[in-house]
Order: structure tokens, then sequence, then C-alpha cells
């Protein structure tokens, strides 16, 4: 199954499509019920990461997030407890960059960073790598954020309210990060299910293992570059 997806909704059905291979009765619709996309100033800003987290726990699976942002988040923390790591979250919002992207939305992170961790989800801080990716679906696909621009070799993206579009403009715009699916491998190429391709790109197509890589890494414009794991 290849679920196409609205405006900012990359997060919800990339969840529906790593659902899907546990449960194929999951929808889109469900998802979006109970996790939202952000608006802010009239323009979908997209969802809190942590907020899925908890949703997938209250539908009955085991997760993990994998961390790689290094801004929000630290690399120290990797010995830390989900309520340490929490608390830790809270500390640095006082110190975050008033220039940065996370200035205006940290709140909404860490909010949604404590309903994870509330409903008993955890952290890994393992290092990014092609072994780990390898490793993870051997027993199941998982989720990742990605910087689209960086996947996808496209323009940065301007929000028309009116039509609630991104349109390229690599002036004006800014970078979006993005939620696939990883389903295989073979190679040294990832097989990725996309929600939203570029024209006349198959949603389900294979990724360079080093493109993979450092398209995730550049998801650190938005402090989500990160990988979703769940079972059953």
């Amino acid at each position: 199954m290849k679920i196409k997806q609205g405006t900012s909704e990359c997060m919800q059905t990339s969840a529906a499509q790593l659902i899907s291979f546990f449960d194929s009765n999951i929808t889109v619709d469900e998802i979006l019920q109970n996790v939202p996309v952000y608006v802010e100033n009239g323009e979908k800003i997209g969802t809190a990461p942590g907020h899925l987290g908890a949703y997938l726990l209250s539908k009955g699976y085991k997760v993990t997030f994998y961390i790689f942002d290094v801004e929000l988040f630290d690399p120290t923390w990797a010995s830390l407890s989900p309520q340490e790591v929490l608390e830790a979250l809270r500390a640095r919002q006082a110190y975050i960059p008033e220039n940065s992207w996370l200035a205006k939305y940290h709140h909404i992170l860490i909010d949604g960073w404590k309903q994870y961790v509330e409903a008993g989800g955890e952290f890994s801080f393992e290092p990014l790598s092609v072994q780990l990716l390898y490793r993870l679906l051997a027993v199941a696909p998982f989720m990742l954020q990605v910087n689209s621009n960086y996947l996808n070799r496209q323009a940065k993206w301007v929000y028309d309210k009116k039509l609630d579009k991104f349109n390229p403009d690599p002036i004006k715009g800014r970078t979006l990060t993005h939620a696939i699916t990883c389903t295989g491998y073979q190679d040294g190429k990832f097989l990725i299910v996309d929600p939203e391709p570029p024209i006349d790109v198959s949603q389900e197509r294979w990724i360079d293992e080093d493109h993979l890589i450092a398209s995730i890494m550049s998801a650190q414009t938005e402090s989500d570059n990160l990988l979703i794991s769940i079972t059953k």
C-alpha cells in the first residue's frame, strides 16, 4: 500500500504507511484526528514528532525515537532516562538562540516530547549509520525525517496560504523536512516510500545509502532529524 499525503501531512501519512505493515485498517484520517498539523500565522508548520510517538504508544506499539538532532537535544544525554531527557529539554528552552527556527517552535516540540515520555516512550542517541538502518530493517520497516530539498535535489519552498500549497522559490523560500518510510535495502541502496514525491517520480524508489544518510542529517534545519521504530 502506498498512501498519498495532503499539505504538511507527511508525518501522519508516513505513520499510516508504517502502521499498515502491522494493521491494514489504519487510515490517515484516523491519525489526523489524534495528531494535529500545527498552523502558525496562517501557515501549516507540520507536526511535533512527540505527539505522533504518544499516539503510536496509545495504539499498543513499542516505540523508540532515534535522535540525531544536536540543537534541541544533546548527544551527552545518552545515559539519561526519558524523564531526565525531558527535564533537560525544558532547561534548554531558556538558552535557544533567538534567531533560530527553534525559537518560535520549541514549545510545540517539547510539549510533544512531554506527551511521549509520559506515555512511556524511549529515546536512543546511537550515532546515525548505515549499519543502524540495516539493523532496524531486519526487524521491521521504520519511519524517518529527511530534508526534502536535499533528498530530491529541489528548490526551497514558499507557502501559499490561499492555495494551501508550497511553491518552489530558491531565493525567498525555506527548506522543509519531510517524513518517509524505509522498507528495504539492497546493493547499497535503501527502498523508501515517499508520500509526496517530485512530479513524475514514483512514491516507491531506491536511494543511495550515502544520499539517504545525508538527507536525514540535513533535517537538522528543523531539529527533527530522527528515526521512528515501532514493533508490536
